[in-house]
């Protein structure tokens, strides 16, 4: 059934109502919240731009897009460009789901060259450093420590993080059950023994207080932590331990792990599926990006070199 007689003014004539119906979707799908978000923020940015022009949902043209491309690189880098490029295309695949329009000019508008950058992770060194901050005698040390602790050594998203409760820490299997992913997918991370022992000892003091919520980590006041008061208090403890040249976040934590996953020797298979990625597209990114370090885990893992004096190889000729 169509949405259209459920409005007095039809979604293709007015952005906010659009929006508004197409949201309502999104929800439906149990996409996240922050995807939904997401989708709402920039949708409004283009819904204003779009309305000076005299534009509707259904009248907006690739000439429309292609200028707001050009409006948004005064402002913003072509990766937020083509996060907008991918909100305007399923926005307009909806449109077309509802029989607002039957066309599709967002696909035709190509998104932009991003830049490769080389995400920056923490040397063993600054790890150190960093996990040395919190003052674990504190509830709110002991708690920071336990996060830090489980995101270096799992990957996990802040906002999964945020988003554990209880019941989804298996201390016996040392084993965490994720929720909040991306998509609303549940998936099951194995943990280490430094990191289970610590949200063990968090665990006891975080169950002998009178806390209403059931999330894993709170604040002092009993409260669910937030992702970003999670980006401030690790933010805080990289300026304690005066670290430089790297932005010390939630996901420098998470790219530090697959760095140092990935460097170890570890299986990408494997790696995708604690990550939460859908498909490998992702981990065959990361594993290019740190194809450097993976040159130097292969020199100390070659099983050709390590046993090369005991083969008959071709030597290298001198002349």
């Amino acid at each position: 059934m169509r949405l259209r007689q459920f409005y007095a003014v039809l979604p293709s004539d007015d952005f906010d109502v659009a929006i508004a119906a197409f949201i309502a979707t999104c929800k439906t799908k149990n996409l996240s919240p922050e995807t939904v978000e997401g989708y709402q923020k920039r949708l409004r940015v283009f819904a204003k731009f779009a309305s000076l022009r005299n534009e509707t949902p259904s009248t907006f043209t690739r000439q429309t897009v292609v200028d707001f491309v050009n409006f948004l690189l005064q402002k913003v880098k072509p990766t937020t460009i083509n996060g907008y490029l991918r909100t305007l295309s399923v926005f307009n695949t909806f449109l077309i789901s509802e029989g607002y329009r039957d066309d599709h000019p967002v696909k035709s508008v190509p998104k932009l060259r991003e830049p490769q950058l080389y995400p920056r992770t923490l040397s063993d060194e600054q790890i150190i450093a960093l996990f040395n901050q919190p003052k674990i005698k504190t509830f709110m040390g002991l708690r920071d420590i336990a996060m830090m602790t489980l995101m270096l050594d799992s990957g996990l998203r802040v906002s999964e993080v945020c988003g554990l409760t209880i019941k989804d820490v298996d201390l016996s299997q040392g084993l965490i059950l994720v929720r909040y992913g991306k998509g609303r997918k549940e998936r099951v991370v194995p943990i280490g023994e430094g990191t289970l022992m610590t949200l063990r000892r968090y665990m006891d003091v975080r169950l002998s207080k009178p806390i209403q919520t059931d999330k894993l980590f709170v604040t002092v006041y009993g409260e669910p932590m937030t992702p970003r008061r999670v980006h401030h208090r690790i933010s805080y403890y990289a300026k304690q331990a005066k670290i430089e040249g790297v932005r010390v976040s939630p996901h420098t934590l998470r790219f530090t792990f697959v760095r140092k996953w990935l460097q170890s020797g570890g299986d990408s298979i494997v790696l995708q599926r604690i990550l939460g990625h859908s498909s490998p597209i992702m981990t065959s990114y990361y594993a290019q990006l740190f194809a450097s370090d993976l040159k130097e885990a292969h020199k100390k893992h070659s099983p050709i070199d390590n046993i090369m004096p005991l083969l008959k190889l071709p030597r290298r000729r001198i002349y």
